[in-house]
């Protein structure tokens, strides 16, 4: 494995900071503080879910243009440009009480997570050995999914004793300074780096959209595609969506449940990868096993919204947990996402899983937004059970599909297999 420069294994680690603090924001807001959210703004329930859709379009935006920039000069010309876009979009979204103005904040905090998230995964891509991707992408999921967690209950509890809008500052002005940090090694490391950029006269050919459009509309690409936009769109919903809704409405409970199944994802998301690497690198056990357990997590949730409060408290917890089991490989989807496009299309290929996931989310979310607002006791903002049961028939039927798609894809076992289907 080659030497990693000191300074550059800062800006990773700064960096992933940053990303973590995204993600913990991503994941607590709307979801954490969805009603205190209509409270304090005078949102409606379309209007909080809306804060989570344009976060996502954000996400969409930035993807083909950032996973494109990342594969054809790599990751360090771009990274900083996330790293502001986050500041800034943050910035707006706690400081304005306009419906515009804080989803231009959730849009261009959605772009700048983005961008980060693509140079990490090509920083881990680039700078070592590619067959050792799935192990180190465990090092990247402990930011992110540490994040995550941090989102999820901990914000919650905290949220009940400050205004949401002040955790928000306090979590921008630690990424403002993660951010100085970066550039400051950037600076340090600006010889090493023009030696690790990629040759100029690579840089200056024309990026080659016909062979990448032929590796993305190959079925087996579509397939593995699926399985891995499946689970984040079903996991990030019930997050940042429906999940705190679900145990208050439903069973009377905090998200300490949600909280759980963080636990369970981040451990996964981390130790999973070197699992399949000391497995010979085998993918296909732990895509068909995500996805079948994220679509019976799906399944007791639904169930779930028939049962009386004590036992649609035991289901939640069950669902969420078995959730948070399947989509803990996702890692693992990501890395055979890879592993079926050329290497030089990798940021490219996760841009466009992440991207079609991305336009479901929107999709789901402003459903279950509308749902939430035609479907509510009176004079509550509290959900009925019938809303829940729309919500998670959706999710359904993304789950299933997605476990039958498992059944005809090839193991790549580590390896390139673009040009075998």
């Amino acid at each position: 494995m080659k030497k990693i420069p000191l300074p550059t294994i800062l800006i990773f680690f700064f960096a992933a900071v940053v990303y973590a603090i995204g993600a913990a924001t991503r994941a607590g807001v709307p979801g954490m503080v969805y009603d205190q959210i209509r409270e304090s703004l005078g949102f409606t329930a379309a209007q909080t879910s809306a804060i989570s859709s344009w976060g996502v379009a954000g996400c969409m935006a930035f993807l083909g243009v950032s996973g494109i920039l990342t594969d054809r000069f790599g990751w360090r010309p771009v990274i900083l440009a996330g790293i502001a876009l986050q500041v800034f979009g943050e910035w707006l979204l706690y400081t304005f009480a306009s419906p515009a103005w804080v989803f231009a904040g959730a849009f261009l905090n959605g772009g700048g997570r983005t961008i980060g998230y693509l140079t990490l995964l090509k920083f881990l891509d680039s700078e070592f050995d590619r067959k050792y991707f799935s192990a180190l992408i465990g090092v990247f999921y402990v930011f992110s999914y540490g994040g995550t967690l941090l989102g999820s209950s901990p914000f919650a509890s905290l949220a009940a004793d400050h205004p949401w809008q002040l955790i928000l500052r306090w979590c921008n002005h630690l990424t403002t300074a993660c951010g100085a940090a970066v550039a400051i090694c950037l600076l340090c490391s600006a010889r090493t780096a023009r030696r690790a950029a990629n040759a100029p006269a690579k840089q200056r050919e024309p990026f080659p959209w016909g062979q990448l459009l032929a590796q993305l509309k190959k079925p087996q690409c579509v397939g593995v595609f699926f399985c891995a936009a499946s689970g984040i769109v079903l996991y990030w919903s019930c997050l940042s969506g429906i999940g705190r809704k679900y145990l208050s409405d439903l069973c009377g409970a905090d998200a300490s449940a949600l909280g759980t199944m963080n636990t369970v994802v981040m451990a996964e998301m981390i130790f999973a990868g070197s699992v399949s690497l000391f497995l010979g690198n085998r993918r296909k056990l732990f895509q068909a096993a995500g996805c079948a357990l994220i679509a019976a997590g799906s399944a007791v949730l639904f169930a779930g919204t028939f049962l009386p409060e004590r036992s649609a408290l035991a289901a939640a917890w069950t669902g969420f947990l078995l959730l948070g089991t399947g989509y803990g490989f996702t890692g693992i989807q990501i890395t055979a996402c890879r592993e079926f496009v050329p290497p030089e299309f990798a940021a490219s290929a996760i841009a466009f899983v992440n991207f079609c996931a991305n336009i479901l989310i929107i999709t789901l979310s402003q459903v279950a937004g509308s749902i939430f607002d035609k479907f509510k006791a009176p004079d509550s903002l509290q959900a009925t059970p019938h809303a829940f049961e729309l919500i998670l028939g959706i999710c359904l039927a993304l789950a299933v599909p997605a476990v039958v798609a498992t059944r005809f894809l090839p193991d790549s076992k580590g390896r390139n297999i673009s040009a075998e289907i």
